[in-house]
């Protein structure tokens, strides 16, 4: 029987609302709004209060419009309690690319969050398109989105209940054993360092798609840990034909995954823009050249939108 990571188990208690905060958590809110700390802000943050120490404590606060609840024991979670979001600059650029979409056509936009986790990308972007579907196979983890879509009560996303990859069928999963939700992963590799797995179903991206009639992917997430070449192999039919805008995670799990910068390089559509993408909590994102070797994060667009990528680049 698979154990649950303690940081996931469940803890008694209602969430506590931003006016009932206690002058610590106050204090820890401010810190973290003050963008002109450029260096050892997160260090600062977490003398203040530790998210790896498996404190709990729930919260329910404010998030572009919406209400966001979490708990401080929760990596991303105490980064959205710090910081008013999980990475910040992945949130604006997605913002800004569904923005010039909308621009230019009449045609609804669709969002897919590939490695949904808590719903902080989720919860974020279903004001900015017509449609979100997200795509998390970790049922205590996909919880977190449910409860999201349900206190907002947002009525344009769908959660299914699955990873994305290569093959359809039931496969491990490893939880962080810390407080990272967004650590886990389907990579095997890496059990020595993970709690317990768990088993998952995972699905073949174009199969499903088609299956399922969804429509035309027009912007794409995917921070899978390691397992992205798995991912766009199983999608790589509607990659092609959608063409979407991409933004997804890249490491050393990653380029294992893909193989070789060619074999990255023709997981997507003909004649497609790499640009790296950075930034951090609370500050916006820069788009730089990309170099395979080194990139963390990476926009993959089609040449049709070159426009709105060099205005990405430029205006950003």
């Amino acid at each position: 029987m698979t154990s649950i990571p303690q940081w996931l188990q469940s803890e008694p208690g209602d969430y506590v609302l931003e006016a009932q905060l206690p002058l610590k958590h106050r204090f820890l809110r401010w810190l973290g709004r003050q963008t002109w700390i450029y260096r050892g802000q997160d260090r600062l943050l977490r003398l203040v209060y530790n998210p790896d120490a498996n404190k709990h404590f729930k919260f329910e606060v404010g998030f572009f419009g919406q209400r966001y609840r979490g708990d401080l024991g929760h990596f991303i979670d105490w980064n959205v309690f710090c910081y008013g979001s999980y990475a910040y600059h992945e949130l604006l650029l997605l913002r800004d690319i569904a923005s010039e979409l909308k621009a230019q056509r009449v045609a609804p936009i669709s969002f897919y969050d590939v490695g949904a986790n808590v719903g902080n990308h989720t919860l974020f972007m279903a004001p900015h398109v017509d449609k979100v579907f997200a795509f998390e196979p970790f049922a205590l983890v996909r919880a977190f989105i449910e409860d999201k879509i349900a206190l907002n009560g947002l009525t344009n996303v769908t959660v299914f209940p699955f990873a994305l990859g290569e093959t359809d069928g039931d496969v491990p999963y490893y939880p962080s054993p810390d407080g990272n939700s967004g650590a886990g992963t389907l990579i095997e590799n890496r059990l020595s360092t993970f709690a317990d797995p768990a088993i998952v179903q995972i699905r073949r991206g174009d199969s499903f798609l088609k299956k399922e009639s969804l429509p035309r992917i027009d912007l794409i997430k995917a921070d899978v840990e390691g397992f992205e070449a798995f991912v766009f192999r199983g999608l790589s039919g509607r990659i092609r034909q959608d063409k979407p805008a991409i933004i997804l995670e890249i490491s050393d799990d990653s380029r294992k995954g893909f193989g070789s910068e060619d074999s990255f390089r023709q997981a997507f559509y003909e004649g497609a823009l790499f640009a790296e993408v950075a930034g951090g909590n609370g500050r916006p994102y820069k788009l730089k050249s990309f170099k395979y070797g080194t990139a963390a994060e990476v926009l993959v667009m089609p040449p049709e939108m070159s426009g709105i990528m060099k205005k990405l680049t430029h205006g950003a």
